[in-house]
């Protein structure tokens, strides 16, 4: 152990030194003002805290042992240090831990003061979020203050359970005491003591390390890389060459050799399609060294490709499905393909444009339905039966 004559005279030099390198009255409302803004902020999500904030005390270059005679007798004590190492400390006395732990177990403050009692981990998990908070508010408060010598954000560390231990943690150097009474819930009133290091160095540096870094620009051709790497990836592309409508009984009775028609305008439609149906260019079907080729024109269309209009199955003629009357009042069957299909003897014309005000010739939306009677008893349905 060292000589406490010889301590003694370390701290009035550490002291003196602090003294001469900053302005301590100037400094004193700031932190002032800061801490009880702080604990205000800090109590915000504890509705019923309300804390009642007097003001501040504030001691500049204290030595190590002034410092830890300003520490309350009873209640929670914990180690704060910033991201440099340097340490300090901060306490709550013991009615203000009660305060903390009762509105968080009952959502009230309890009126009567109970005895001190020993600090456990559970009651330090409980006041943990409340001190940090105080931290992190009172960084922010005093953050833009002249003549700044401690760290900006100091971070809660660990209980310290035996104050003997403190004289081990914590260096001999100079340090500022914030020593204040708070009032919680109406009915508990206790000290909070925040001890901050002093550094010298910070002040001539005009604030601490800890500086917020400015957002990172992007890097020059950024946007020209990153185009290119997308540019690689791969993309499953269709050519289509036409659309057609047909009816699900058609659909169901397409075989082997049977033709769908198209004319030689489809030839010069053709669209180039991603999977969900985007057009990205159209172009017309021919050859090129004896194979197939599509050459796309402008590129217009980024819309889907409209469908055409419904086309039918070559193959024997037949009735229309209106023209059948339905039997026991069951749809009718779709006559089979013929055995061979009649290829078209020419193109036919190109379909003419649609009018929505062209008039509807013969149409009565009132005419009967061909016999179909919505109330007529249904046979039995069977779901196993061939559809065709």
């Amino acid at each position: 152990m060292s000589d406490p004559k010889q301590r003694s005279v370390l701290s009035r030099i550490v002291a003196a030194h602090l003294r001469g390198g900053t302005d301590v009255a100037a400094l004193e409302p700031g932190l002032q003002t800061g801490l009880t803004r702080a604990i205000r902020r800090a109590s915000l999500p504890y509705a019923v805290l309300a804390p009642q904030v007097e003001d501040a005390a504030v001691t500049s270059g204290a030595s190590l042992q002034d410092a830890l005679d300003t520490m309350p007798e009873q209640g929670l004590t914990a180690a704060v240090e910033d991201a440099e190492g340097r340490r300090g400390l901060v306490a709550l006395d013991h009615p203000l831990v009660d305060a903390l732990i009762e509105v968080q177990a009952t959502g009230e403050v309890e009126k009567t003061n109970h005895p001190a009692r020993k600090v456990t981990r559970i009651d330090e998990a409980l006041c943990r979020d409340f001190l940090d908070l105080v931290l992190a508010a009172f960084a922010q408060e005093t953050a833009g203050q002249a003549g700044r010598d401690w760290p900006d954000r100091m971070r809660y560390g660990s209980i310290i359970t035996e104050r003997a231990q403190l004289n081990l943690l914590m260096p001999e150097r100079g340090y500022r005491v914030l020593r204040t009474s708070v009032t919680m819930g109406g009915h508990k009133t206790g000290d909070l003591v925040l001890v901050l290091p002093s550094d010298p160095a910070i002040a001539r540096r005009g604030g601490s390390v800890e500086q917020p870094s400015a957002p990172a620009e992007a890097p020059k051709g950024w946007g020209d890389r990153m185009l290119g790497a997308i540019s690689t990836a791969p993309m499953a592309l269709d050519a289509v060459l036409m659309r057609t409508i047909m009816p699900l009984g058609k659909v169901e009775d397409l075989a082997q050799g049977d033709l769908v028609p198209f004319d030689h305008n489809d030839l010069s439609a053709i669209s180039l399609e991603d999977e969900i149906g985007h057009v990205f260019a159209r172009g017309a079907l021919g050859q090129v060294s004896g194979r197939r080729a599509v050459r796309f024109g402008d590129g217009e269309g980024a819309q889907p490709a409209p469908a055409k209009p419904p086309s039918l199955v070559s193959g024997p003629a037949e009735a229309p499905a209106a023209a059948r009357p339905p039997q026991n009042g069951t749809p009718p069957t779709p006559a089979k393909p013929g055995p061979a299909p009649v290829p078209p003897q020419k193109p036919a014309a190109a379909p003419a444009a649609f009018d929505p005000d062209a008039p509807m010739g013969d149409f009565d939306p009132d005419a009967p339905m061909g016999g179909f009677d919505p109330d007529a008893p249904m046979e039995e349905f069977d779901p196993n039966a061939a559809i065709g």
